[in-house]
């Protein structure tokens, strides 16, 4: 009981005025007393309720108690801690990055890859963005990373990153966005945000699955990584069919910032964290509150308060 405080102590400065109208009561003059002076004793005795003073301090010490006790309970009295689950914000974007060829274009310099592996690495530093995972394609979707709290482990991983390491050279998206719907599904998410950066226009397969994903609670949002800015209403019909948008590929943060911000207010998703308990003082003001209402018992009983002013 070393530990023992109150979580809510300007309560008990209520405790005062209950102790002032408990000293009042009893100083208070006994209604037996004052009829003693006109009433004779022998005519007096059968009139009264009760007799004696013990059963008025009695009454008197209840009702104190009891008011005591639910003033304590309203202290917050506390001796001992207990361990609370915590919830995170699920915020998980999949980053889809186009590995073909066709990324080593120069029209963007040096060439359209390397700005993709930029836009991606602002993308890891912004804090509190949540959970990242990255996938490349070309003929075939390969996992560089699942979903994962560790940006930076991403990050160092850009650096690879090249058309050579993959097999065979192509582009089919389609594939990719469900081997990406895969991984949410594997790590029990139904819902998710996508990013495509690609140079390359969007085939009519593609289209389908990011309107089957959008379906399902998905959203597909595309960044193009062309030079030539009238090219990227081409990419409009996969953004539209995945609930997503085209974002504008800019010199600075300030696109992927803008469709964080949108994709982290329209995600109402949170899962337990079973790894960040916290540790919280337990109110124990409930076993005072118990202890008020047995004090409080006998007001139920008739004439019980007419023994206070007798």
């Amino acid at each position: 009981m070393s530990d023992l405080h109150f979580l809510r102590p300007l309560w008990l400065w209520a405790l005062l005025p209950v102790l002032g109208l408990a000293i009042g009561l009893l100083q208070r003059r006994s209604a037996v007393s004052i009829w003693s002076k006109v009433c004779d004793a022998h005519l007096l005795q059968p009139l009264l309720i009760y007799h004696g003073r013990t059963q008025r301090l009695a009454t008197v010490l209840g009702v104190f108690c009891s008011l005591c006790c639910m003033i304590l309970a309203l202290a917050g009295p506390t001796w001992s801690k207990i361990s609370v689950p915590t919830y995170q914000h699920l915020n998980p974007h999949m980053i889809l990055l186009d590995l073909s060829s066709t990324m080593l274009t120069h029209d963007l310099s040096p060439d359209r890859l390397t700005r993709a592996k930029f836009k991606i690495h602002d993308l890891l530093a912004l804090p509190n963005a949540g959970q990242f995972g990255l996938m490349v394609y070309s003929s075939e979707p390969f996992v560089v990373s699942p979903l994962t709290d560790d940006a930076q482990t991403i990050d160092i991983l850009l650096a690879s990153l090249s058309p050579d390491i993959l097999p065979v050279d192509g582009n089919h998206l389609e594939q990719a966005l469900m081997e990406a719907q895969t991984m949410f599904t594997d790590m029990g998410l139904h819902a998710g945000d996508m990013l495509v950066l690609s140079g390359q226009v969007p085939s009519a397969a593609a289209v389908d699955a990011a309107q089957k994903l959008g379906q399902e609670g998905y959203t597909v949002s595309v960044m193009p990584l062309l030079a030539d800015k009238s090219a990227r209403s081409l990419f409009s019909p996969l953004a539209k069919a995945g609930h997503g948008t085209v974002l504008a590929f800019t010199d600075s943060d300030a696109d992927i910032q803008k469709w964080l911000t949108s994709r982290s207010k329209a995600s109402h998703r949170y899962q337990m964290n079973e790894q960040d308990d916290v540790t919280i003082w337990r109110d124990q003001g409930r076993w005072f509150l118990v202890a008020g209402l047995l004090f409080f018992l006998p007001l139920f009983r008739r004439g019980w308060f007419e023994r206070i002013g007798a």
